[in-house]
């Protein structure tokens, strides 16, 4: 056998696997995944943030400079020039600047601090039912009590649904805590740097008619506000309440709805709780048997003390 043959026996095999019933298959190269933009701006530090550096060797400095990140994504650094931080941690920052310090050779080993005075990406942003809307720095994920430990006085009239906006673009939680303290589900729940924390406030329900403390009153300190405790909000109902035909007014969807409660039989416990909604009114109705009942006793109660105050004389 010639060499020209020998070689064209041994690429044979190797032209096999190429070739499907009889075509000859050409190798595709997948294309390149495309690229999915990010949801949000990337954390870490932008353009806008502001930072404080403290140059240990350095006693020029008086102990500190102010830094500001460029729209380029730099801080200037002296001695050192340019440092480039957009998306960096303010960890990374730090290690940044003693590299580029390093670089130049300014210093062997660099004594840099670096701390943040503001970050838009690097903090959680407050706002709702509290005394000082404000912003709250966070650098790495956290769980909400972290977040709310930070918040300082609360509104009297907080609620207890706290909505956490995602940085990332996805769907709020809507958080309910326990206002008992033995549920910390919620306390738990996490948030990122970025993220926005709204501490809801609590609405406003009506008690009308015969209470004792008729007015408008927020529903706070539970939950859930039932419509017993509604009435023990507004001092009760009067001695002229129609207690079998209390009413809850509702307003759905435009319209005006009615829920009929007798309050003897909620009392007794053979009828359901209803919850106590924003917004709606409880109307206690006066009774005009009491009214008759309560006139009389009262004129008998002043004719007894007259006869009383004859006697006397």
């Amino acid at each position: 056998m010639t060499v020209p043959k020998l070689l064209a026996v041994l690429a044979f095999p190797i032209l096999i696997p190429c070739t499907v019933r009889g075509q000859q298959a050409t190798a595709v190269t997948p294309p390149p995944a495309a690229e999915q933009p990010a949801s949000g701006s990337p954390l870490g530090l932008m353009p806008g943030d502001t930072l404080t550096a403290y140059f240990l060797d350095f006693p020029e400095f008086q102990g500190k400079v102010d830094l500001s990140v460029s729209p380029g994504g730099n801080i200037y650094v002296p001695y050192a020039g340019f440092v480039k931080v957009e998306g960096l941690t303010p960890d990374e920052a730090q290690q940044a600047v003693i590299d580029a310090l390093a670089a130049k050779q300014v210093v062997r080993s660099a004594q840099v601090e670096l701390t943040v005075t503001s970050a838009r990406n690097l903090s959680v942003m407050l706002i709702g039912s509290v005394l000082v809307p404000h912003t709250i720095p966070l650098f790495s994920p956290a769980p909400l009590s972290y977040v709310l430990a930070q918040a300082g006085a609360l509104n009297p009239t907080v609620n207890y649904h706290v909505l956490v906006a995602h940085h990332d673009g996805s769907p709020p939680v809507d958080v309910e805590l326990d206002r008992t303290g033995l549920d910390m589900r919620g306390m738990n729940t996490t948030v990122n740097p970025g993220d926005i924390v709204s501490v809801v406030q609590a609405g406003n329900f009506f008690a009308l008619g015969e209470f004792n403390h008729p007015g408008i009153y927020p529903i706070t300190g539970t939950q859930h506000m039932t419509l017993l405790q509604a009435i023990t909000v507004a001092g009760g109902p009067d001695l002229e309440a129609e207690l079998s035909k209390a009413r809850i007014l509702r307003n759905v969807s435009g319209r005006r709805e009615e829920i009929m409660v007798d309050l003897a039989k909620l009392h007794d416990g053979k009828v359901a709780d209803p919850l106590i909604q924003t917004d709606d009114i409880v109307f206690l109705p006066r009774s005009n048997l009491k009214v008759v009942a309560n006139t009389w006793l009262n004129s008998s109660l002043y004719a007894l003390s007259l006869v009383n105050v004859v006697k006397s004389y």
